[in-house]
């Protein structure tokens, strides 16, 4: 009995371990994310945002109705290029599960005018990333 104890002490650490790795992706992607939001941010960035998604990944905002291929989403996020001034992610609280990771958060950004908009800058976002071999294969946002 102990042994099985052992074991699946031994299976909880580990995939604790693997949870932490996905947060760590998340974290990566939010440095990304802040690289693109801001008024010097250039394509080097979006490609740098995009390595970490798989070559099927899929950006879905279902308040929008909205689904985008990987392309269709660096399309977007060409199309921001210089419009803002700064944008900062902060983390408010994570919940990871099976190559899954929910993150709440704030996204307090500035226009390229240095403007910001306080009511949406207090609203708390909801972020669900999904992963395939250690990439991001859905990115769903809940707000």
């Amino acid at each position: 009995m102990k042994y099985c104890h052992v074991m699946f002490a031994s299976l909880l650490l580990s995939n604790a371990a693997f949870a932490t790795d996905l947060t760590a992706k998340v974290n990566q992607y939010f440095e990304a994310q802040e690289a693109v939001e801001h008024k010097n941010s250039t394509k080097a960035d979006v490609s740098n945002l995009l390595a970490l998604l798989t070559k099927d990944a899929t950006f879905e905002h279902p308040r929008f109705n909205a689904v985008q291929s990987k392309a269709e989403y660096r399309k977007g996020l060409l199309s921001y290029l210089g419009e803002y001034g700064e944008c900062d992610i902060q983390v408010e609280n994570v919940i990871e599960g099976l190559n899954a990771v929910t993150v709440e958060y704030l996204h307090l950004c500035t226009d390229k005018n240095g403007n910001s908009n306080p009511e949406e800058n207090k609203q708390k976002l909801v972020t669900l990333f999904e992963f395939e071999n250690n990439k991001i294969k859905l990115i769903r946002h809940y707000f």
